[in-house]
């Protein structure tokens, strides 16, 4: 569940503050608790340890290089745009420009690491006048927005609702911003009780605030592996309460008692000056060295293969794997590649009509602009030279550019060489 499904459309603040509390009961809490494993401030839960007895608690931050991993490979390099037509070169020249003012190489970074902590993202689109390009993104946080649909079959969306708190006279009061087709409201109010600020027309005819789902279901790249992570982090944590028992262990005297001031001797001059027949010995934990190392390699093999990232530490990533070996080992994370992108580019579609409208142009045209994405891998030079080779000739040029992991812009690139043969031939003309 990732939106509020509502009987009543209103806007108002009577419905505001049924939306809120069922966001806070209901959606919230999962938002927040998927943040606090990203930030490795998730709870260990141990059974209580002998008072006195070593109780670590050690969080080994798997959610964060599952969700670091995911979001380099998906968005580590830039998303680039081109357009067929060069007649709408000018049109590509505004996206970009746009891009450029906004920061959009971040901005698309963060949305992607929010769509794999929370399984959602936002970011809203406005008018700025101030700006260049009279069009401005900003990101909204995940555990302080919503989307608020009606309860048809179609789910439709009634609003977008972005909330922050803050003090004022000493009191805890929320602002609230709701955005529907065609107004913003702005709602102040404390306890759950609102009141209408003011209400305006953004003129975009449109919910400016973009929803970027991580998945269909909304979920987040480890939220499917939590118990596993636990349970990772409360093997390793009773496995370092074991080990530091050794070193605390008992010494045991039996046939004969030692007073306090003989311990006190012992731990001074390490000698026991022990009666006829007595002895002495540690009473340590057994620990199963091997078996707790296997316990760690299983879970780690289950968490890599359920959120399908790929564990980095392998000795293959080191070597000379052929293309088709890392092929396989990198299928997982294509997969995974694969359904963010489709989700995005809905949100980049949306993007750039929403910015269009804005400045007054015909936002179909949006439609015209190709959105490219690229998975950020290691470059390989020399099996970029074998597709070269072994494909010129057999598959087009923008084909073989497309798949070639040096090039960034397969289009641009396509238009430099074109240029370069052009400027070659005017050089060296053929004579008949």
């Amino acid at each position: 569940m990732y939106r509020i499904i509502a009987d009543k459309k209103e806007i108002n603040a009577i419905n505001l503050s049924e939306w809120l509390v069922e966001y806070k009961n209901s959606i919230m809490p999962k938002r927040l608790k998927l943040g606090d494993y990203y930030d490795g401030r998730n709870e260990i839960i141990k059974q209580n340890a002998v008072q006195g007895r070593p109780n670590y608690s050690i969080n080994v931050n798997m959610a964060k290089y599952i969700t670091d991993v995911a979001t380099g490979y998906t968005f580590g390099k830039p998303l680039t745009y081109n357009i067929d037509n060069e007649s709408n070169s000018k049109l590509l020249k505004t996206i970009n420009a746009i891009n450029a003012e906004n920061y959009a190489e971040e901005l698309d970074y963060q949305i992607g690491g929010d769509m794999s902590v929370y399984g959602i993202g936002y970011q809203i689109i406005y008018p700025d006048k101030k700006s260049n390009t009279g069009v401005k993104f900003k990101r909204l946080e995940p555990t302080r927005t919503f989307m608020v649909a009606d309860n048809s079959i179609e789910e439709n969306v009634i609003c977008a609702v972005y909330f922050h708190d803050y003090i004022d006279n000493k009191q805890h009061k929320t602002k609230v911003y709701i955005w529907d087709e065609e107004n913003v409201y702005v709602f102040d109010g404390f306890s759950n009780s609102f009141t209408l600020s003011s209400s305006t027309k953004h003129l975009m005819k449109q919910i400016p605030v973009i929803e970027s789902l991580n998945n269909d279901d909304g979920f987040g790249d480890f939220q499917m592996v939590l118990d596993l992570l636990d349970s990772l982090n409360l093997v390793i944590s009773n496995n370092t309460d074991d080990l530091q028992s050794v070193s605390n262990a008992i010494l045991a005297v039996s046939g004969g008692k030692l007073g306090e001031e003989e311990i006190k001797q012992i731990n001074k001059y390490k000698v026991a000056n022990l009666p006829v027949g007595a002895n002495m010995q540690w009473v340590i934990k057994n620990t199963n060295t091997e078996g707790v190392l296997g316990q760690i390699k299983h879970l780690l093999d289950f968490i890599f293969q359920i959120s399908m990232v790929p564990d980095l530490t392998d000795d293959a990533f080191a070597g000379n794997l052929s293309g088709v070996a890392m092929q396989f080992k990198m299928w997982g994370i294509d997969q995974l590649w694969t359904s963010k992108i489709r989700k995005y580019k809905t949100s980049i579609c949306k993007r750039i009509k929403i910015a269009l409208r804005i400045l007054g142009i015909n936002e179909n045209l949006a439609d015209k602009i190709q959105v490219n994405f690229y998975k950020n891998l290691p470059e390989n030079m020399a099996q970029d030279y074998e597709i070269a080779k072994n494909l010129t000739g057999v598959i087009s040029l923008k084909t073989i550019l497309n798949n070639l992991s040096i090039v960034q812009d397969a289009e641009k690139e396509y238009s430099l060489i074109m240029q370069e043969k052009e400027e070659k031939n005017q050089a060296n003309p053929q004579t008949p």
